[in-house]
């Protein structure tokens, strides 16, 4: 009789053997505080081009190997898109709302051809731990009943061996050759025994890990589909900022096109905006203001208004300050 064969499979590593390389989402947090400093210190356009500047060419490339390389290309993933969230953040301080809204877009497709990876990396370990927990059931079933069949046969064996090694028993030249015989098919029994029990707990421990693998595998799917979520509503407020204001313009023109008024582009309407200073200051901090001032000028480039404006705040003081007049020199008393 040949032994029952056992295809084994090594148990999956759920943690990482060694430790990752930097990433790019310990490069976004160390660099986030500095960027916000910036921000703070009404540096917007500054802050736009140091984070442009750190984020790759090329989207690095997704190692779907293994579970581990998946979870490094995942963190790597959410560094990246979290450096484009703050590229569009800070193109939007800087008025380039625009630009803000090109560099969503662009995050939103990055995060879509990530989950895409992320499915092609993922479906052939689905696939193999799938088969890995049913073999394993299978393997686990017949290996446990295959054992009770063959443990009290090999003890019966032993037992009578046993026996007869202590000469209670005599065996006629007959009965020697049956039970030789016995023992060559006895022997392999206990290969065959050996070969169960050795693959057991290979097979118990694949079938406590299958559903562990599964659990990763759906929390990197989760994660893929939060990254393009939040892609998603970010693009369309982007978006839908953009397109309120170009209609608060357009209405604002036709308006004064209809009252016979000059219009001079978008020009018209920002020096409407700042001829009422509560525009700017009912906006609550110096960033917010900046960012509004910014996104004037960008509209109306060179404006003297907005550009005075914005040199207060960054000196410290109100946006529209009233500059102090000099002294009265005090006249010439007559003789």
């Amino acid at each position: 009789m040949r032994p029952m064969p056992f295809l084994l499979f090594p148990a999956v590593a759920l943690v990482a053997q060694t430790p990752a390389p930097a990433d790019l989402t310990q490069r976004f947090n160390a660099e986030l505080p500095g960027i916000n400093q910036m921000l703070k210190a009404l540096q917007a356009k500054e802050a736009m081009a140091k984070v442009e500047g750190m984020i790759p060419a090329e989207r690095p490339a997704f190692n779907g190997t293994n579970l581990q390389t998946i979870g490094q290309s995942m963190d790597n993933a959410q560094g990246l898109l979290s450096f484009y969230r703050l590229w569009a953040n800070t193109a939007s301080e800087a008025g380039q709302w625009e630009k803000a809204l090109e560099i969503q877009q662009k995050r939103l497709k990055t995060a879509q051809a990530i989950k895409a990876d992320l499915d092609k990396a993922q479906a052939p370990i689905s696939a193999q731990w799938d088969k890995v927990s049913k073999d394993a059931q299978d393997a686990i079933a017949k290996g446990e009943a295959r054992k009770k069949e063959l443990e009290p046969v090999i003890e019966a064996f032993k037992a009578e061996y046993e026996e007869l090694k202590s000469g209670k028993r005599k065996l006629t030249k007959k009965q020697a050759d049956e039970f030789n015989a016995r023992g060559t098919k006895i022997a392999l029994d206990e290969q065959e025994l050996l070969q169960i029990n050795a693959a057991l707990p290979v097979h118990k421990q694949n079938l406590t890990n299958a559903p562990k693998v599964v659990k990763i595998l759906a929390d990197n799917r989760k994660e893929a589909e939060g990254m393009i979520k939040a892609a998603e509503t970010s693009t369309t407020k982007a978006k839908d900022v953009l397109t309120s204001q170009n209609d608060e313009i357009t209405q604002f023109n036709t308006a004064q096109v209809i009252r016979k008024v000059k219009i001079v582009g978008k020009k018209t309407w920002v020096d409407a905006v700042l001829r009422n200073p509560d525009n700017v200051t009912k906006i609550s901090g110096a960033q917010l203001q900046a960012a509004f001032l910014n996104r004037l000028l960008v509209l109306d480039p060179g404006n003297a208004g907005a550009e005075k404006a914005l040199e207060n705040l960054k000196q410290g003081k109100e946006p529209f300050a009233k500059e102090a007049k000099p002294a009265k020199k005090a006249g010439a008393r007559k003789k």
